[in-house]
């Protein structure tokens, strides 16, 4: 009996799926017997199908993806429930410390994801089970992907569950054929329309939101960065910049109107202080009057062999929070800093090892740490050594042989929120070998994990550290062309540090900059 195509409003022939142009799965809710027929179709290939039932496996293919997405959200919030997952020492820590954050953690170590992202998985499943579960059943039945229930569940979050509710009902029949980016429009008119009151409340405190992001490794030696603030400024700041972009094309710049944009945004923030700005007015020493242009000193770490600077070698550097660069940028970089020379080898007179009596790590021991780990010593936090807390991995006992030592072998770079995961969260971290760290979670759990090393082991070889490059009306110094670097003060040591779990949106496109 034919059987009646509700999309195509043709009639489909129940036939073989791999050689029927309306294939009988073309339009199956995600469940066994749809992924028994795309697994026999990957297993016997896909020549045998035309270009429409091509279309439907991707479209097919999709709809289990969903199905698979809502369960593995689901599991997650399920997690967040268990009693393993409440914080051991809950009356001794920040409210920040949940058990949807370890649930999060738990998840994050899993499958090799960050902190943050892990935790948004757990939050979405246990958003499913209330004021979103008819997104998430849209999700379960492949209705829509994770990208257009991401779009809604951020538009409505901190929205009241009614009117959520009420958002929900109106663009869900629809969502199907929008694009998440159409979706979260329709989901923002619809609050407006449902309750202009409650969207004027929202806006005004969304804009105490506000955060630059810090800068996301891009390929090829970039970087980029999102800019969360107020749509006026944004457009503001976009017809601004535009506007200088297209006044430098048209004058005869011959640089794209892209990379003027961009060059012109960053030109403007770092060298042109407003004059609004106390610290731009400051006089400087010796001259009178005040000054609308002020230097811009900004600290840059970078690590580059010895060998690499004078041209032995083609060993990769090191930009600090953002990770390897090719050895000719490395040499570029070298080339306008201030030095300081630093030597992997214990007869050099670095200090390794204070002993039981003294907690706080003097500052060379500090530096030697931070430039061993470089990052924090969590699996999926990215957070620079210079910005983390130095935890003793075995707690510190002053004057006790059952107590760990302020040692290098003792310390690791952890930021704030690892630490206090290590601290009260019931996770227990280990140095299981030089260049490893072996963490253990309430579920039994056990990762290792491979710090990214600039130094390597102990072995005497010679880094380089240009750290400050200054972008001031004055030109740096510039390093000498033999010998070795003369010694510079390093950068100020702070052991207090912020956590670093701060991400740009997941987007289809790149950040504006």
């Amino acid at each position: 009996m034919p059987q009646f195509d509700p999309i195509s409003g043709r009639e489909a022939e129940p036939a073989d799926p791999l050689a029927s142009s309306r294939p009988a799965w073309h339009n199956a809710a995600p469940s066994v017997e749809l992924a028994t027929a795309l697994f026999e179709i990957e297993e016997r290939g896909t020549d045998a199908l035309d270009d429409y039932a091509l279309v439907e496996l991707v479209a097919a293919a999709q709809r289990l993806s969903s199905w698979a997405h809502h369960l593995a959200a689901s599991a997650a919030g399920a997690l967040s429930d268990r009693e393993s997952m409440e914080p051991p020492a809950a009356g001794m820590v920040t409210r920040s410390l949940t058990a949807e954050r370890l649930a999060g953690e738990e998840v994050a170590m899993r499958l090799g994801w960050t902190p943050r992202a892990g935790q948004r998985l757990v939050e979405e499943g246990r958003h499913y089970r209330t004021h979103l579960v008819e997104t998430g059943e849209a999700l379960r039945r492949g209705d829509i992907d994770p990208s257009k229930a991401k779009a809604l569940r951020e538009t409505l979050a901190d929205v009241p569950w009614q009117l959520g509710l009420g958002v929900q009902e109106i663009v869900l029949p629809h969502a199907p054929r929008r694009t998440p980016a159409q979706l979260a429009r329709d989901a923002r008119a619809a609050l407006v329309d449902l309750d202009p009151h409650e969207a004027q409340e929202r806006r005004e405190r969304a804009t105490k939101d506000r955060y630059l992001s810090p800068p996301k490794p891009l390929p090829d030696g970039m970087a980029g960065m999102w800019l969360r603030t107020t749509a006026l400024d944004a457009k503001a700041l976009w017809d601004a910049v535009d506007a200088g972009a297209r006044a430098a094309r048209s004058a005869g710049d011959p640089r794209t109107l892209e990379q003027l944009r961009a060059d012109l945004l960053v030109e403007r923030s770092l060298h042109e202080a407003r004059c609004s700005d106390p610290l731009a007015n400051r006089p400087r020493a010796g001259s009178p009057g005040s000054r609308c242009r002020t230097a811009v000193r900004v600290d840059v770490r970078v690590l580059v062999p010895l060998a690499t600077v004078v041209g032995t070698s083609e060993d990769p550097g090191f930009l600090e929070g953002y990770g390897t660069i090719d050895p000719e940028h490395a040499r570029a970089l070298a080339r306008g800093g201030t030095w300081r020379r630093l030597v992997t080898d214990p007869t050099t007179g670095t200090v390794l090892d204070v002993g039981r009596t003294r907690y706080t790590p003097p500052a060379d021991m500090s530096e030697f740490v931070r430039f061993r780990d470089l990052e924090c010593v969590h699996p999926g936090c990215s957070a620079s050594a210079w910005t983390c807390e130095l935890d003793h991995t075995v707690p510190f006992r002053p004057n006790s042989l059952e107590g760990g030592a302020t040692s290098v072998d003792n310390l690791a770079p952890l930021s704030k929120g690892c630490h206090q995961l290590k601290t009260h969260g019931g996770f227990t971290v280990r140095r299981s070998g030089f260049g490893e760290y072996e963490w253990r979670t309430p579920t039994g759990h056990v990762y290792r994990a491979p710090v990214r090393s600039a130094i390597g082991s102990l072995d005497g070889r010679n880094m380089i550290h240009p750290h400050r490059h200054e972008l001031e009306e004055i030109s740096p110094p510039r390093p000498p062309t033999g010998g070795n670097p003369p010694r510079a003060l390093g950068p100020r040591q702070d052991d207090r540090a912020g956590d670093d779990d701060a991400e740009p949106p997941d987007s289809e496109e790149p950040p504006p900059f």
